[in-house]
């Protein structure tokens, strides 16, 4: 008992601040988390193993399966075998501790909030930090360049915002989740990453669409995504001079992006069918730069168009039905309004950020994403057990 009792504070006091150091000192680190996090729950459920195959996974593992047949016309097959070796154990354990996540018990998942909890103190705690040594000029890892932690740091927080803070409200921290949630967007604008600052102006949006009109706004979310992801390197294809007008996009910080998925959309027409293969993206251009100044890109910052790309029209519907049955889930499961607007805003908010820019392959993000999803989790149970405490009552 008293070893159990040891290990319990150890992870509690230790968790926090590893969770807090991959998302800023060291992102990639979620990457190694992720096992020790899906091995953590299945301690917790004492070896019983819960497997729940959602549509949205079903997607996912079709599109790897996919993307493991893609190793044989690679262009680069160490690359491409690397590539679905990392990310198979990656996506293996993510729905692992997703899974888990859905079974934790009320008395386990308080435990857990109180772990969240101190993980997103640590974490604003070296955001702000980081921004006020950077504003006087010292580094603390100069190799790692300035503004290194930024871009990493501002998906992560603008992921976890709203279930965060509605973790928060259902706990009946309500003052403390409105405050935080401010704290969290004005934390989003510090980290100078324009590409979250757009994605939380729609998440908000959407978070108040959601709450107001739950059902028509799941379906126009469902419905509207799909459609994007289906026709996204048609719509660069169609409209790619128009892209080419630097003038049009040169306030953006992302126009250097948009330059390169028009250059990547024509190269999807040369091979359609198939794609490149996977982790082909790197190896396809014949010169460095794809315009005077602007560099070729090393991957797309693009999800859907990277699965067009490296695996071909096959690739590119799985992963656009991939997203549209996340807002299907939503409308299929959930019929409390503060559930619905939160789920809505947080797909909308990874929407913009697999599209603008994550790779698909990037592993310490999709560990970041399955670990905020069973945050979700946790909120979602709380918050069902809430609804029907108020219902009895």
């Amino acid at each position: 008992m008293r070893k159990k009792n040891i290990l319990n504070k150890g992870v509690s006091l230790l968790l926090p601040i590893l969770i807090a150091v991959a998302g800023t000192y060291s992102y990639p680190l979620m990457s190694l988390l992720m096992p020790l996090l899906a091995l953590l729950l299945i301690y917790e459920r004492r070896g019983k193993l819960s497997f729940h195959l959602s549509p949205p996974f079903v997607f996912l593992f079709l599109l790897l399966i996919l993307g493991g047949a893609g190793v044989f016309w690679a262009k680069c097959p160490d690359a491409a075998i690397k590539i679905f070796a990392t990310t198979s154990l990656t996506l293996g354990f993510s729905y692992l501790f997703i899974s888990l996540a859905q079974e934790l018990t009320l008395e386990q998942c308080a435990k857990y909030h109180l772990i969240l909890k101190r993980a997103g103190v640590v974490l604003i705690s070296l955001v702000l930090l980081q921004y006020v040594l950077e504003g006087l000029g010292v580094r603390l890892f100069d190799k790692l360049g300035e503004g290194y932690m930024m871009k990493p740091t501002a998906s992560i927080i603008g992921l976890g915002a709203f279930m965060g803070c509605a973790l928060l409200w259902v706990y009946n921290n309500k003052i403390l989740s409105g405050v935080t949630f401010i704290l969290f967007c004005l934390l989003t604008y510090i980290t100078r990453n324009e590409t979250a600052c757009y994605g939380m102006v729609l998440a908000i949006g959407v978070f108040i669409v959601s709450y107001l009109a739950p059902f028509w706004a799941t379906r126009i979310a469902l419905v509207s995504s799909y459609t994007c992801l289906i026709l996204t390197p048609f719509i660069f294809i169609q409209f790619s001079t128009f892209f080419k007008v630097k003038w049009v996009f040169q306030h953006l910080t992302f126009f250097h992006r948009v330059i390169g998925w028009s250059f990547l959309s024509e190269k999807f027409l040369e091979s359609p069918w198939l794609g490149w293969g996977l982790g082909a993206t790197p190896y396809l251009p014949e010169e460095a730069f794809l315009a005077q100044g602007l560099p070729y890109l090393m991957h797309p910052h693009k999800s859907s168009l990277q699965a067009y790309l490296e695996l071909g029209i096959g690739g590119g519907i799985l992963f656009a039905l991939f997203f549209a049955s996340l807002f299907w889930m939503v409308e299929k499961y959930l019929k409390d309004r503060l559930s619905i607007a939160v789920c809505n805003a947080t797909i909308s908010f990874a929407f913009i950020q697999a599209e603008i820019t994550h790779s698909l392959w990037h592993n310490h993000w999709i560990s970041w994403v399955a670990f905020l999803t069973g945050v979700l989790m946790i909120f979602l149970k709380v918050r069902a057990a809430q609804l029907h405490v108020r219902v009895d009552h």
